[in-house]
């Protein structure tokens, strides 16, 4: 049972996080210098220490060998393939839901695995620095598609156009060019708890557009 719960959450999240873009297609549109992103997450909640930033708790299995969830205050019996889900707001200007299914657990811990949706508002970029002591990480999937002059959302990097050395990026450190398939990195913070590092590669790119992807870490910060 385990094993098959597994392989079905694993299909979902890779359902969603392909398609998961900053600004999530379909979901409500958000308010004006907000970002929007989408990950996948395995997260353990260990007993008697509450998952940081969210009301979700472990006290280890009952009676009955059942997860004994703590939610808002309230126990909530769970087995392998319940769903456990929580909203609220880990740090200022940050809202976080939770969507996720029990995948193991133990007299330790408990394993949830699922999504999380990240919604961070009035954004203020401010490139560079190091992320400080982690409350919540996520790793979310990201594709853009900057046309000319545009940039990156919650980034100050910008595309300047197709050259014949490559892809020419404003806002990088020092060498400005790339050519298909190579990285592209920045690191910057968004909120005042809030930093993120985009490991990108170009996809592809023309004298209008340029496309690149892969992944923002998000770090909320204790």
């Amino acid at each position: 049972m385990p094993r098959m719960i597994f392989w079905m959450l694993t299909a979902l999240v890779a359902l969603t996080a392909c398609d998961a873009l900053p600004f999530i297609p379909g979901a409500a549109t958000p308010m004006p210098n907000t970002l929007v992103y989408e990950a996948p997450v395995t997260l353990t909640v260990k007993k008697d220490a509450p998952l940081g930033g969210t009301t979700i708790a472990y006290q280890g299995k009952s009676d009955t060998g059942a997860a004994r969830v703590l939610i808002a205050g309230q126990i909530a019996p769970k087995q392998v393939g319940d769903s456990v889900d929580w909203e609220g707001s880990p740090a200022p200007n940050v809202a976080l839901k939770l969507t996720t299914r029990v995948l193991s657990f133990d007299e330790a811990g408990v394993t949830l695995a699922g999504l999380a949706r990240i919604e961070i508002r009035n954004i203020a970029v401010q490139p560079g620095g190091a992320a400080g002591k982690p409350l919540l990480e996520f790793n979310a999937p990201v594709t853009f598609s900057l046309a000319k002059a545009g940039t990156i959302p919650g980034s100050n990097v910008s595309y300047i156009g197709s050259t014949p050395n490559g892809a020419q990026f404003a806002g990088v450190e020092g060498y400005p060019y790339r050519k298909t398939a190579d990285s592209l990195q920045y690191n910057g913070r968004l909120a005042p708890k809030v930093f993120v590092r985009h490991d990108l590669r170009v996809v592809r790119f023309t004298e209008t557009e340029a496309v690149v992807g892969g992944t923002a870490k998000i770090t909320i910060e204790q």
